[in-house]
């Protein structure tokens, strides 16, 4: 080989090697990674749809009747498609969570995404995140929708067991409900005796004491706090009236008022963080107030008790920790409120611009139930209240300036 050709030889090698590494230099730069990714779902399921029935928009705010949709694409990355995990035979019922995979694709030529993401970096609104794995340079995440909320499904049927006297018998909802039950034993009107159950049945005898006509409703009830979150109870279902004679009633041996069957001991009773009060019959405060033990406590629709700040018929009341009503004297934000101590139809009310006597000093509370301070107009007269005590000044000089015995300045 001449000298000529190896130049040309080693040339051709210089500017292969040059080349090559300027192509590793492009593919490097392309590999910028997208660190997060925010997605959000839009629902429209309802309990009983079918997940086969069910669509998926994609790139869309308004999830359409019956299905779902799914925004987040971005200029780096674009939603690819949806596809439902869950079975497409599927009927959805109360507080089930439907699954399914995203795949994006990388739209940036710039970017990639990266090896592993987790919860941290992947943001999925209106769902829950499951996982994440790459598949052919894509991404592919798996998420479950919120559960979907709705009221249980009742009972099948109730109705009296025959040859067991007073013994009450229930099918469950053909969707297996929450496998929890209110069972009431009637009498005409009025309401004779309930238990929370997890049985499908329950013998009301021993509280059938007195001759008539008898029946009994039962409905499916959440069983946990979670179920509680995203269900209602369901409707009633009534069983057949049956005629107990005199000669036939119970001597109301064998009452089970603690509640063995499903109706644990009364009081005070714990499911996750939230406290509920039971009676003896296995109902519960809802909706109002009960005084337990010399104080009072506050309950929601749901049985639920209270805390903090409420507001009953326009009245504020403050709640402590436990749950206790406070009254008298509550420090709030560095400032004193009053709570009524009267025992009144305002017992226990924050009390807002009203004058007040206690312990022989007078106070004013204003607008918002504040204790004043200070120099405060009320009516249109000046009246000077000693700060942190909050007391109204009677007959003396405040910095030069005179109140009389009513306390108003005089000028």
């Amino acid at each position: 080989m001449s000298m000529t050709k190896r130049r040309f030889a080693v040339w051709g090698l210089i500017l292969a090697l040059c080349t090559g590494t300027a192509g590793m230099t492009t593919a490097y730069a392309a590999e910028k990674t997208i660190s997060s990714v925010k997605l959000q779902i839009y629902t429209d399921l309802e309990v009983g749809d079918r997940i086969g029935d069910a669509s998926i928009d994609i790139d869309s705010t308004t999830a359409p009747g019956g299905g779902i949709a799914i925004s987040g694409s971005t200029d780096r990355y674009q939603i690819k498609e949806a596809d439902w995990t869950t079975s497409s035979s599927k009927e959805i019922s109360v507080g089930y969570q439907p699954e399914l995979k995203i795949r994006l694709e990388v739209t940036d030529s710039d970017y990639a995404f990266k090896g592993t993401y987790r919860s941290s970096n992947v943001t999925v609104k209106g769902a829950e995140f499951v996982s994440a794995s790459k598949s052919s340079g894509d991404l592919v995440i798996k998420a479950k929708l919120k559960p979907i909320k709705g009221t249980f499904e009742a009972p099948e049927d109730a109705y009296w067991k025959d040859n067991a006297k007073g013994t009450a018998k229930w099918e469950e909802p053909d969707n297996g409900g929450t496998g929890q039950y209110e069972v009431e034993l009637r009498k005409g009107s009025s309401k004779i005796h309930t238990v929370e159950t997890t049985g499908k049945t329950y013998n009301f005898y021993p509280y059938m004491t007195q001759a008539g006509t008898y029946k009994f409703r039962v409905r499916t009830i959440a069983k946990t706090s979670k179920q509680d979150d995203y269900g209602k109870s369901s409707e009633w279902v009534e069983s057949d009236e049956i005629y107990l004679a005199k000669e036939d009633v119970s001597d109301g041996s064998g009452r089970n008022d603690s509640g063995t069957s499903g109706n644990t001991n009364a009081g005070w009773r714990k499911y996750g963080n939230t406290w509920y009060y039971y009676y003896p019959d296995g109902s519960y405060v809802k909706n109002g107030w009960a005084e337990v033990g010399g104080r009072w406590y506050l309950f929601d629709a749901s049985g639920r008790m209270l805390t903090g700040w409420q507001v009953r018929n326009g009245q504020m009341y403050y709640l402590d920790g436990s749950g206790a009503m406070i009254t008298g004297w509550l420090s709030w934000n560095g400032r004193w409120c009053y709570m009524n101590e009267t025992q009144d139809q305002y017992y226990g009310c924050l009390v807002c611009g009203h004058w007040m006597n206690r312990d022989g000093k007078t106070y004013y509370l204003d607008g918002v139930g504040y204790m004043v301070e200070g120099w405060y107009q009320v009516d249109g007269n000046w009246y000077y209240f000693y700060p942190g005590q909050g007391n109204k000044a009677v007959n003396t000089t405040i910095d030069t300036f005179y109140v009389n015995q009513q306390g108003i300045w005089v000028h």
